[in-house]
């Protein structure tokens, strides 16, 4: 057994343990309406003070633990680095994918959550990699309420060895809602549509690049982006801008739910929560 494993089934015991405790203060509450009901409010009372100060926390923490311990397992042996942090923000910023000129991030009021940060390197590609919640504003007619819709997903940034030529955005309809999406570029009159370039992407992609400079995508591009498409379950937006290359991956995450049910176990951690990264990584590699 690794000492990280360990480790973890430790703390689970120590959780099912005040869950346990947890349950004899919720009898002890049941028994006072037999015995002394004046006493039924300050047991319950100490069960919520109990579930909020001690129990919840330790769930917490166990459940930051087991993430932190299968993205060692996986994700961070994959870049060769120890670079991990659960808040993010330090590398892959609100700022990051505003440049990006993606999608919507947020207003004054609304900024991206971002966790799990990870950075490392892999076939001489410098990579920054976490969970992203992003607010973006919209409205159902023009004179309507402002409303927010929070896109979710992992966000890749990518700095290339290479300037790439290509100054692109391609979005799965699905990645950003179209209204949004839609409404985004609109706003954006350096931008025009352009055709994809394969028909089986067309079918699901929208490509953006600025006007007056056409984008051919390459071929090998075109092949790993399919391939890609084709293997997620998750809605995938492109942007390719010289040097730089971001991705988002709606509905894939690197932190997995953890069940409190069940003891971790090795097979636990070894299972990779974003296989997805080795595509984004044959793509970066199409275009350099």
């Amino acid at each position: 057994m690794s000492a990280s494993l360990n480790a973890l089934q430790s703390q689970y015991r120590k959780y099912r343990m005040l869950v346990f405790i947890m349950l004899l203060i919720l009898v002890a509450a049941l028994l006072m309406v037999f015995i002394n009901r004046t006493l039924i409010l300050p047991v319950l009372a100490a069960a919520v003070v109990f579930h909020l100060l001690v129990l919840r926390p330790c769930q917490k923490s166990y459940s930051a633990a087991v993430t932190k311990a299968n993205l060692e397992q996986t994700i961070l042996k994959t870049l060769n680095t120890e670079d991990l942090t659960e808040n993010g923000g330090s590398r892959l910023a609100a700022s990051t994918i505003e440049n990006a000129n993606l999608m919507p991030c947020g207003d004054a009021k609304n900024l991206p959550l971002l966790c799990w940060e990870i950075h490392g390197r892999k076939n001489d590609l410098s990579l920054t990699l976490c969970d992203a919640t992003i607010p973006q504003s919209f409205k159902l007619s023009e004179r309507g309420k402002k409303r927010v819709h929070f896109n979710s997903g992992v966000w890749v940034h990518m700095e290339l060895p290479t300037d790439t030529g290509l100054h692109v955005k391609l979005l799965d309809e699905t990645s950003v809602p179209t209204p949004i999406r839609m409404d985004y570029f609109g706003q954006k009159f350096s931008y025009q549509t352009a055709p994809v370039g394969d028909p089986d992407l067309g079918q699901r992609f929208v490509m953006y690049c600025p006007k007056g400079m056409p984008q051919e995508l390459p071929g090998p591009m075109l092949r790993r982006l399919k391939a890609f498409m084709e293997y997620t379950p998750g809605y995938i937006a492109l942007s390719v801008n010289g040097n730089q290359m971001d991705v988002f991956v709606r509905g894939r995450f690197l932190a997995r739910p953890v069940s409190v049910s069940q003891k971790p176990s090795q097979a636990l951690l070894d299972f990779d929560p974003f296989p997805e990264l080795s595509y984004i990584i044959d793509l970066a590699k199409s275009i350099i």
